[in-house]
Parts: structure tokens; sequence; C-alpha cells
């Protein structure tokens, strides 16, 4: 035990009791936990053991040794009896806390145990896992009694209510959920967040739920209504973990930034900053004492534990380490038909000069105003409204489903002009935007909308008032008006009932300090001036010109850096995933995009598919006023365009003699020629919800998932050939608009275990991306001898006898009624989950691909390599795997221009490289890595740059490498050229994040 502290700044209110040193060989310590009592604190830790602690005189107490890996995290029992353990040994243990006794083992999860937790009334225990399933245990006995599923990531974080009737989890899909106990039923899903949930913790009232994310953000949730309460900017990096005070007054944060924040739950300010050492932990652990105004937190790269005393009315009472600034943004919808007035609307509602246009494409955004109000404690608020026109083409709509999140007021735009039908597109708009809030459930606030004539001056409306009020009263809009943008008519009007229907209290309100503040407003500034394409250098180069701040330090590039995530996170901007580059409209994508979708659909002979080589450069149909004039930044924006439509798995990418294609199995137009009644079919799903893109990203999957090969597609219908024999089948019908069935069929060969893990994909993929609550499943039950269909009625009433078999009354073959896992011995659960994994590793390489093409596009280059000629046979090899990693190398064979001189090229790309790599051989150091070492070197003076000596295989163990070389931690091929250690190690000195951890953890 350590009492004195020196390291860190320490904030007013902080006082620093002792610091928990460990021997340095345990290793990582991971969650740690208080006892209910607060006298005692738990460190699961990288050495398989717990260690408890007396945390009045500061010793260890107690050690339990069970695990045979790693141990992830601790959960106490509500009366302090018991431990509960989750390790990277995919169990879950139960100690006896007086005794250490080892009292249960639990095994059932197929990955890495996250997260354990501890119902209040001490029955039963919560697991969460890598294998996104949520286990409940019977504390007691160990017994399994309940399985929850529903996240499609790993969960992360796991907390109970304090009644215990709801349990939290957070998963790395930005979702958090909240289950019902009582019925082992998803409640609520809560989205907020635009990155992976990190940490999940009720306030002791139970009243608030706060999240941490890798978007840097905290998030308190109102828990009776789900929605988000307040959101905390602040952080520069990802918040790793958050801890409630024992009153529920403060709560902490601690971040990957290098500081430990603390936030006043009621007035929603920051109020301490302690700053702390680097962590390289992803759960990287605080805990607030239960008891008292203590807070533990890890330290010493999370090797060791510091407990501070906090006193709580200097905190409150104290100025604040920055002012917070206060805003509520709303997002409001510009939705209908291509050609009906939206954009002329859009325009003259956000203060625009009117000006005729052409049906637009993609989406346009726009400021629609931004005031300040004075809230009852005599603070100021921001409130700041954004008008989003959404193109109307039926090709965008795959794209636009993306964007009806979060909206408070929707404009369902018709045409009074037109004679055949005004009302047309107005049905599918409002069923998006009911499946778009159903799809959030309950949290979402609700959606004012208006039904709007637009265009009325070109000679009134053509349809009765009586079809009107009927329309209105049919989709339950909120009010009415006729509009003409041209002469202004009740523009005001719609402007004033937009202003009112906004519910700011139902809406996230956001603190952040008052220079990220200033950071966002420059942004939209630019946007609005009409900046296209910019990199992040050149907008911080632009906005210290305005003389907004000063000094300039590496701080405040930090924090420039920071808000740009949360602008994008709004949907205002978006940073591409290569060269730094910020693309100021980002509406531009859903053009580029959408314009895709159209060639695909357009291909001659009904393939759905285009050429890659084509769609990158750009030869395909698109209105030339909607393209950017700029042949280089087209270039780049077709590269992400394409980035994106494999990441929302829209598209894929397939191989073909003549170079990879796109492949959407959404705009196939070709017929499937058994449409009515395919052979075969044995299961049929009814579902609600966007669908077209629950069958593009279902097809996408199955095609990933390393169990099925997609064998043959058409129209809505898709073959799949199984790895171990047969063939699999799914065909999709509208039965209404938003209303699906899709019927899955099999041929002969296919065997029990193929139709069950076909079968229960298919559904695990409804459940994510259709309205759950509307998902149905009939099974179709045919006679093996007369191909007789047993009636949905006959199954039923067996059933309710008892019986699921039958005699087939044609020819009295046996008939077996039971369900796929009746049939199977031992359900292959755990190969439906591998076969989720593959497709989320695929989608990731597919990915990485477009990003390596943007990157190489962009001379954006990871690593300089620097070698001798003796060894490139070798060095060639590994660069290879880099490049299948994300990372781009530079070598001077594949970059070096005919021409050039290596020293020149040199000198010119190390300015912007992150890393050099100086592999040394058998034969040592060449002549001109010397030369590039020196170079790199004082690019490392200069820049802070990675230096990372590759010794090669057959190089002995301690090589005799230069002096200044020797300072650097060295990376070796022990296992040979393939070892998968050593590329890992190369990974992290040229990113900063350790793979093994994160393929770990």
């Amino acid at each position: 035990m350590q009492s004195d502290f020196s390291h860190d700044k320490i904030p007013r209110g902080f006082k620093h009791r002792f610091r928990l040193d460990v021997d340095r060989e345990h290793g990582r310590i991971y969650r740690i936990a208080w006892s209910p009592d607060g006298r005692t604190l738990a460190s699961p830790a990288e050495d398989k053991k717990i260690r408890l602690w007396n945390i009045e005189a500061g010793e260890l107490c107690q050690l339990f040794d069970g695990h045979s890996d790693s141990i992830i995290c601790v959960a106490w029992s509500p009366d302090g009896l018991c431990l509960a353990s989750g390790s990277f040994d995919k169990t879950i243990r139960i100690w006896e806390v007086a005794t250490g006794k080892l009292l249960q083992i639990m095994e059932r999860h197929s990955g890495p145990v996250h997260s354990v937790a501890w119902s209040p009334d001490g029955r039963t225990l919560a697991s969460g896992s890598n294998d996104k399933i949520i286990r409940l245990w019977n504390a007691q006995t160990g017994q399994l009694r309940g399985t929850l599923e529903g996240h499609s990531d790993r969960i992360r974080s796991l907390s109970w209510s304090p009644d215990g009737k709801t349990l939290a989890s957070g998963s790395e899909h930005r979702i958090i959920r909240l289950w019902d106990l009582g019925t082992e039923q998803m409640r609520q899903t809560l989205e907020g967040h635009s990155d992976a949930v990190f940490s999940v913790a009720w306030s002791p009232d139970g009243r608030t739920l706060a999240s941490a994310s890798e978007d840097h953000t905290v998030i308190l949730w109102a828990t009776r209504t789900g929605r988000p309460k307040n959101i905390f900017e602040g952080h520069t990096k990802f918040v790793t973990s958050v801890s409630f005070s024992h009153d529920g007054r403060l709560l902490a944060s601690r971040s990957h930034d290098r500081t430990v924040r603390i936030w006043d739950c009621e007035m929603y300010e920051m109020v301490a900053v302690l700053e702390k050492e680097a962590s390289f932990n992803w759960s990287s652990s605080l805990a607030f004492n239960p008891k008292a105004p203590i807070l533990a937190m890890l330290s010493e790269k999370d090797e060791a534990i510091d407990i501070w005393d906090l006193d709580f009315v200097e905190l409150l009472g104290s100025v604040p380490p920055s002012r917070s600034v206060h805003y509520v943004n709303a997002k409001v919808v510009l939705l209908g038909d291509t050609g009906v007035g939206k954009t002329g609307l859009g325009l003259v509602l956000a203060n625009r000069p009117f000006k005729p246009t052409e049906s637009t494409h993609g989406r346009h955004v726009w400021k629609f105003e931004s005031r300040v109000v004075e809230l009852k404690d005599g603070r100021g608020e921001t409130r700041e409204t954004f008008l989003w026109d959404l193109a109307g083409q039926p090709g965008y709509r795959l794209v636009h489903q993306l964007h009806l999140n979060e909206v408070a007021v929707a404009l369902v735009v018709f045409d009074a002009r037109s004679e055949t039908d005004p009302f047309a597109g107005v049905r599918h708009w409002d069923r998006a935007l009911r499946q778009a809030r159903r799809l959030r459930g309950d949290t979402a606030p609700p959606i004012k909308k208006f039904l709007v004539a637009a265009r009325t001056d070109r000679g009134g409306i053509s349809a009765s008032p009586e079809r009107i009020e009927a329309l209105i009263r049919d989709f339950e809009f909120d009010a009415y008006f006729e509009t003409s943008a041209k002469e202004g008519r009740n523009i005001a009007g719609l402007a004033g009932a937009i202003r009112d229907a906004i519910n700011w209290e139902a809406l996230p309100r956001v603190s952040a300090p008052e220079l990220f503040q200033r950071f966002k407003t420059f942004l939209i500034e630019e946007k609005d001036a009409g900046s296209l394409l910019s990199t992040a250098d050149d907008l911080y180069r632009v906005f210290l010109k305005s003389g907004e701040v000063s000094p300039e330090t590496d701080e405040l590039r930090t924090l420039f850096d920071a808000s740009i995530g949360c602008v994008e996170a709004r949907g205002l901007i978006r940073r591409l995933s290569f060269g730094n580059f910020i693309l100021l409209e980002p509406e531009l994508l859903d053009s580029y995009a959408s314009a895709l979708v159209n060639a695909a659909k357009e291909e001659p002979d009904g393939l759905g598919c285009i050429s890659e080589e084509l769609a990158r450069a750009g030869r395909f149909s698109m209105p030339a006023k909607e393209r950017l004039k700029k042949e280089e930044q087209e270039k780049l924006l077709l590269i992400a365009t394409i980035e994106d439509l494999l990441r929302h798995e829209i598209a894929l990418r397939e191989p073909a003699d003549d170079g990879p294609y796109l492949v959407f199995p959404s705009q196939f137009t070709r017929e499937y020629p058994d449409l009515s009644d395919p052979e075969g079919k044995a299961v049929i799903f009814i579902f609600e919800g966007p669908l077209l893109n629950v069958y593009a990203t279902l097809a996408v999957r199955l095609s990933h998932s390393g169990v099925f090969r997609k064998k043959e597609m058409w129209k809505n219908a898709a073959k799949y050939t199984a790895i171990v024999g047969g063939t699999c089948g799914m065909l999709l019908r509208e039965l209404e608009e938003g209303r699906g069935e899709l019927t899955l069929f099999y041929d002969a060969t296919a065997s029990e275990e193929t139709h069950f893990q076909f079968e229960e994909f298919v559904y695990a993929h409804l459940r994510r991306r259709a309205l759950p609550e509307s998902i149905a499943r009939r099974r179709i039950f045919l006679c093996s001898g007369c191909g007789l269909v047993v009636t949905e009625q006959l199954v039923r009433l067996r059933a309710q006898r008892g019986f699921n078999w039958i005699n087939c009354p044609v020819c009295e073959t046996h008939i077996s009624l039971a369900g796929r896992e009746e049939r199977l011995a031992a359900p292959p659960l755990a190969t439906v989950l591998e076969m989720d994994r593959a497709a989320d590793a695929e989608r990731e390489r597919e990915t990485t691909t477009s990003v390596l093409q943007g990157k190489m596009a962009t001379d954006d280059f990871d690593v300089f390599i620097a070698y001798n000629n003796t060894d490139k046979a070798a060095v060639k090899r590994v660069a290879e795997q880099l490049k299948e990693r994300g990372i781009l190398p530079w070598l001077d064979e594949w970059n070096l221009p005919p021409g050039r001189m290596s020293q020149q090229e040199i000198e010119r790309i190390l300015p912007n490289i992150k890393a050099v790599a100086i592999f040394v051989g058998p034969s040592g150091i060449g002549p001109w890595e010397n030369v590039e070492m020196h170079a790199a070197i004082t690019q490392f003076v200069k820049r802070k740059l990675p230096v990372i000596t590759v010794l090669l295989p057959g190089v002995a163990t301690e090589p005799d490498l230069p002096l200044f070389l020797k300072e650097f931690k060295w990376v070796g091929f022990a296992g040979g050229i393939d070892d998968p250690k050593a590329l890992d190690d190369i990974e992290w000195g040229v990113t900063g994040e350790n793979p093994q951890k994160h393929k770990r953890y």
C-alpha cells in the first residue's frame, strides 16, 4: 500500500487515500467491485485470481484461485456472503467469501464472460458474453433458468435495477436493452449511442441509467420512458466505465483520454477532471463505494488500484473546470414521392430564396432555426432544428430507411396539382415512419405528422375535401397545410406549426464544453458555406485563422477532433475512413449509393449487379447536376459509398473473371420460376418492417455465414448450398406495404441439421431487423408418401391433444409434426452463433478492402517499411498480411514511382506517415536502411512517431542492433513469417490498439 500520490494533477474535492499495489506478476486488473457494505473491494486479474482488499487497512485479506484463464468481472451477492466471477475460460464461478470455497461452476457460454450481475433478491445471477447471449442462473443451485437473446454483438455490461425487476445490458452494437425479468422478455431498446456501449449502471433510486460508449459520450437515460435525459460530451476518446455515487448525485466516468470526469447529475455539469495515466483496458474500471463518498479506480496500466476520498460539498460548490453549454437538436424530415415539391418547400422553410427545382436525388440538410431559451434554473439552452429533405425515387428507399430515426416532425408532402393520384407515396412514407419508430420501441419520442399539399399555386387541389379529411383521419395526421413555396403561401403558418410541434422536453439534452460548441458552430458554418470535402488538418487551420481561440496546443487539436465525432454523430458531417478527410455534405453519399442501386437494377440480365471497376470509375447513369464536378473528389466519394454499401450489408462483393462485382440482392429483376408455390417449402415467416432492407441484409449475411454459399438469386428469392450438402432457399412476397411473407424451402438432400441452422439464422436476423412483435412462424408439414400438406388447423388440434404426429388420411404414412428442435438430439445453437460471427468477419474484410482502396488513392500510408534488399521476399509477405488487416504499408517496390529517387520519395512521404517499421533479417541492416532509419528517428523526435524494429525469422533473439534502435521494443517472428503474434504486435505499434486484447476481450 502506498499513501503518497504525486503523479496526477488533483482537482479540488479529491483526496488520495492510498494505492493498492499488487505484485506486478498478477498482470492487468479488470472490473473491480465493492462489497454491499462498502468495506471490501474485489479485483479480478489476468493471473486467474481474485483478490479481496480490506479498504480500512488497505491490505489484501483474501485470494481466490480456480479459473483456468484471466478473470474479467466479479459481482457480490446482495448479502455479501458470496462472490461471482466471469472469465475468459467461458465459465462463471460462485465463491463463498468467508472460506474461499468454490460453490458452483456454470458452463454454457461459448465465449468469454464479460459481465456478471446479481439480482437484488440474491436468487438470480445474470451473465453476459462474447457469444451475444445473456444467461440467467439459479444462484443457489447453479442451474440455468433462462436465456435472453436479441443482441447482435458482444455483451459488455450488465446491471440490475434496484427493484430487481429489470436487467440492463450494453453491447458493442451501440444498443442497450432492458429486460423484464418477470416475463424474461425484452422490454425496451435504448438507442442513442453511435458506437459500442462498454458500461451501464443504475442510479440508486432506479430512475436513471448511465451508459459509457466508444463514441466518447456518456448518456443518462430516464428509465421510465427509456429516453435520453442528457448526453455528456467532453471526453476525447473511448469512455469505458461509469459509476454512480452512493447518493446518486454524482456520476464518474473513465476514458482512454487519460481522464476521470465527475458529473453533476442534477445540473448536468462537469464538476471535476482528474488526469490519469492511459489505460489499455476496454473495461477500465472505476467504482463508487455504495455507502460512502469514496471512489476506486485502476491505475498504473491497470495493475494497481487508487482509492480516493471525495468531498461532495466542495465538488458541487466549486467553479467547474470548464464552462459547459447546453443544447438540444430536433430533426424534421420532408417525405414524399419524387417531383412533389419537397425541395422547393424545404428551401423556403430554411429561409432560403425559392428557386424552381427538378426532382432531386439523395438528401439535403438545412438549418431551420437556432435559438437560445432560458430554463427555469436560469441556464441558457440552445435549441437547433434541422430540415432533412429525402429524395422520393423508389431506388432511394433502401438508403433513406437508415435516416428515419430520431424524427421529431415529419412533413408528408403530396403534389396538389396531380390529377391521377395526388396521394401517391403517402401510404408508403407513413408506414415507413411508423416502422422506424416501432423499431426503436417505446423509447422513441412520438412523431408529429403533417400532411402538406405543395404547389397549390398551380391550379388548386385536385382531391376533394372529403378525401383529404379521410386521409388525415385514416393516417392520423396531426395537421394539414396547403402551401406554395413559390408564392410563400402558408409557409409562415407551417413554420410556426413545426416550432410548436417539437416536444423539446422529450429530446435528449447535450452538455458539452464551451469550446466543443464553438468547434461545432464552425463546422456547420463551413457546411452551410458550401464546402464539400476537406481534410481535418485543413479545417483546423481555417479555424485557427478565424481567431476564435489562442494559443494553439496539442489539447486544442484533440478537442477539435473530438468535436468532429460529435457533429458526425448527428449525421451532419462524415469522417471518411481514409485520408483524414471530412465530408461536410454526407448527403452526397446517398446520391451515389442510390445511383449505384438503380444501376444494378437496370442490369440487362436482371442480375442486380454492377462491376466494381465501373462503380469506382463513376461509369453509371446519374444526373449530371447531382455529380461532383471534381473528378478526384468523386473518386474518393465512390470509394466511401461502396464501403457504406458493404458495411450496411446492402450489397456483397463477388469475384468474377473480369474483376469483382457488387451484387445487390434486392435489385434482381428476373423472376423466380416457382414463385407461387416453391417445392420443398417448410417454414413461412410473416413479419413487418422495411422489407427490402431486411431481405437484402439477410441475403448478404447468409452468403457470408461460412455455412451457406450463394447458389443463385432472383427477384426476392435466393438459393444457397450448404457446405455439408443440400440446397436451401428463401422467397419473399410482399403482402402489403411494409408487411411480408418469407418462405424457406429445401431440397431432399438437406439434412435436419441444415434445416435447423438455416431456419434459426433467418429467425435471428428477423428478430434484429424486423418488428419483433410482428414475427409469426408457421411450419409446413408434408406427407413423404403422397405429398399431402397437413393443414394448420389439423396441426393445432393434434397439439392440443398432446400429439406430435399424425397418419396421412390419404396413404396412411406416419407424419411427424415435431419442430426442428424436437427432431434434433442436440440443436447446434453454437453453429448458428458461429455463422453470425463469420458474417460479421466477412463484412469487416469486405469493408477493409474498400478502406485500403481509399488509403491508396490518398497516399494515406500507415507504416513506412525499411529493409535490406536480401530480405525482400519475407518483407513483402509481411506487408501483404498487414494489408489484409487494413494497414497500408509503404514499400518501395509497390510505391516508388519510376524515375524517382528513393530518398526524395522518403522525404515526401514520412511527414504524413503514422509509423516506421525497420526490418532486420539474417544479413543485418542494409546501407539504404541506415539513411532511412535516421530520417525515421528524426521524424520520431519531431512527431513522436512510433519506430518498430522487426526481427525476421533466423535473427538471434538478442540481435546486434544500432544503439538508437535498442531503445525501442522490438517485434520478433519467432514462429515463422506468418506468426500471428508478431503481426499483432506490429499492428499494435502502428495503430496503438492491441488486437490480441480485442480478440480476447
